[in-house]
């Protein structure tokens, strides 16, 4: 039987409730990267380190271990959208992880807008991906539930195609 991982970063628990109910749809495994510096998490000071870091391609140091991704067929990688980008945790795991024989797909959350750019960057970072399953972006999940369950109904009614 194929396995799952979903890894993802959540800093307001937006990408938490995607992550959640993506492995209760899909019985996958998860994995919550934290940064060993935390990010800000209210205020214009959140926006201004997040914004900048990502921005300039910094890539923080992880307190959480990358996973051995040997026993999963298939990846799923979230992200909240900084400055119309990943934020910079997920792109110190894409810096640092082969998916070489992987199926990767990802889903991003934003505040609003479309997520489409940060799919893209994050596709093109996958190396050595056999495959890149089309991903989903939601706005503002933990608000506007319903929309955000479709969009997971969805994207696991494709994956099972």
């Amino acid at each position: 039987m194929e396995k799952t991982l979903i890894i993802y970063y959540s800093l307001e628990g937006n990408i938490d409730f995607v992550a959640n109910e993506l492995s209760s749809a899909l019985n996958a495994d998860k994995c919550r990267l934290e940064t060993v510096k935390e990010y800000p998490k209210k205020g214009l000071v959140k926006y201004l380190h997040g914004g900048k870091d990502t921005l300039k391609g910094f890539t923080p140091e992880l307190k959480t271990a990358i996973p051995d991704l040997s026993p999963y067929s298939t990846i799923i990688i979230g992200a909240p959208v900084w400055a119309s980008l990943p934020a910079a945790p997920i792109m110190t795991f894409l810096a640092n992880a082969d998916f070489t024989g992987k199926k990767v797909s990802f889903f991003t959350s934003s505040m609003g807008g479309s997520g489409s750019k940060t799919l893209e960057t994050m596709a093109s970072n996958a190396k050595n991906a056999s495959e890149i399953i089309p991903g989903f972006a939601v706005v503002n999940p933990m608000k506007k539930q319903d929309a955000a369950k479709k969009a997971i109904a969805d994207f696991v009614e494709t994956l099972k195609k």
